[in-house]
């Protein structure tokens, strides 16, 4: 089986300092002969697919081509080609194949059409500076001077960006740095598939006419449409259903969208930062995401740390969230060092909230670890000892709000869905 060869990101260093140097590779396609020839197109995408079937990347016309035909992925050992069970076949040379790669750019033939395939790759590059904070983003940690440097460089480009990690590290917060430096001169719009009613997803994604349904007492553009010449935040991507994916998989490709209750296909113009706290190549295996559907999002895969892996960055986060929240706390150096060693299973959203806690229970006098639910340090906290330490914040916010597994969540700065996940995996049951 084949590996998919996503967006490169080099590390180089020279006296002014680390600069990040990432390649974004897109594959040109032309069509040579047959009823498409003179096509030319270009597919910022990892796996592409051919036929004449409406759900393919490229749509062929050509009858000696199938509905799936072929697909081709951009590998480490050059561009796969894989035969999806076609009539009239897939060539390199005179040779049929079921599988194979062209290791350069090169020609094939489906049918009697022959395409060229062409790699380009386009360089964008970030430097690594000392700065503390880029946009709503905070923290000077080699991690997140790395991650300002590929929202820099990625920023500009048409590019969709996948953000993976933990429930509460900030996904939000990059996307809207991705979109405050991008240029678009549309909103960003924030669809959380979460908290959205599933029998309203559609609706809410891509609008409705006024009496599509029962209670559509008006027309409603959805998100997409809200989000034209700007960009679209698809939250929670991991929730989405299975029937519901089909629907966004057309609508990447064609960039056009059909409210509910209405036949035509409006186009819309917008750019996609999805997030998701999920592991959707475990999803895919398991049947419960389309695969088609994750390689057309995961153009750009960034993985955002956990706050543990980033304790360097508390100090400098308490006092911007303290600016922000307009809160008046004194943390005296042991609290400090307790913030710094807790695990954080919320990430910056619970240290959001232990600080908002902090100053209501310590006005007028020191934070002590206890007002922050927390404990003092007992000395350097081994790896081992973090999912022990995280399986206890769990378990006393839920002692402590009498097993209501919302309000557990949100003092914990996690979702509800996170929440459940982490106590079926510490074997807590109802």
């Amino acid at each position: 089986m084949s590996t998919t060869r996503s967006p490169s990101t080099v590390r180089m260093t020279s006296e002014q300092g680390v600069r990040l140097v990432v390649r974004l590779e897109s594959l040109r396609v032309r069509v040579l002969s047959g009823a498409d020839a003179g096509l030319d197109r270009f597919f910022a995408l990892p796996v592409l697919r051919i036929g004449t079937g409406p759900d393919n990347d490229l749509v062929l016309t050509d009858r000696t081509v199938s509905r799936s035909h072929l697909e081709v992925r951009l590998a480490p050992e050059g561009i796969h080609l894989r035969d999806l069970g076609s009539t009239n076949g897939t060539f390199v040379g005179e040779a049929r194949i079921k599988e194979g790669y062209l290791v350069t750019d090169g020609q094939c033939r489906l049918g009697q059409v022959k395409i060229e395939l062409h790699v380009q790759s386009q360089e964008r590059h970030g430097h690594v500076g000392p700065e503390d904070h880029l946009g709503p983003l905070t923290g000077s940690s080699p991690a997140m001077r790395e991650l300002y440097a590929i929202v820099r460089a990625v920023a500009p480009t048409a590019a969709t960006v996948l953000l993976t990690g933990e429930s509460g590290t900030g996904k939000e917060m990059v996307a809207r740095a991705i979109h405050e430096l991008s240029g678009r001169p549309g909103p960003l719009v924030v669809f959380d598939a979460a908290s959205t009613d599933r029998e309203m997803m559609r609706s809410e994604l891509f609008g409705h006419r006024k009496g599509a349904f029962t209670g559509a007492q008006d027309d409603r553009l959805g998100a997409f449409r809200k989000a034209h010449r700007g960009t679209l935040f698809l939250d929670e991507l991991g929730e989405l259903p299975l029937e519901l994916q089909p629907r966004l998989l057309r609508t990447l490709e064609t960039r056009e969208v059909s409210p509910l209750g209405c036949d035509d296909r409006l186009p819309v113009d917008v750019r996609v930062v999805a997030a998701t706290n999920r592991d959707l190549q475990a999803m895919v295996k398991a049947g419960t995401f389309r695969e088609d559907l994750f390689h057309r999002l995961c153009v750009v895969p960034v993985q955002l740390p956990p706050l543990r892996q980033r304790a360097d960055d508390i100090p400098l986060l308490v006092q911007r969230l303290c600016e922000q929240l307009n809160l008046s706390v004194t943390l005296p150096p042991e609290t400090l060092e307790a913030l710094c060693r807790h695990p954080w299973p919320g990430n910056v959203r619970a240290l959001r909230n232990a600080l908002e806690r902090a100053a209501i229970l310590g006005a007028g006098r020191e934070v002590r670890p206890s007002d922050l639910g927390i404990e003092p340090p007992r000395g350097p906290v081994q790896p081992e000892e973090l999912q022990d330490l995280e399986r206890q914040a769990i378990l006393r916010a839920m002692r402590d709000h009498s097993n209501n597994k919302t309000a557990a969540a949100r003092a914990l700065g996690i979702s509800i869905s996170t929440l459940k996940r982490r106590l079926r995996q510490y074997g807590v049951t109802d």
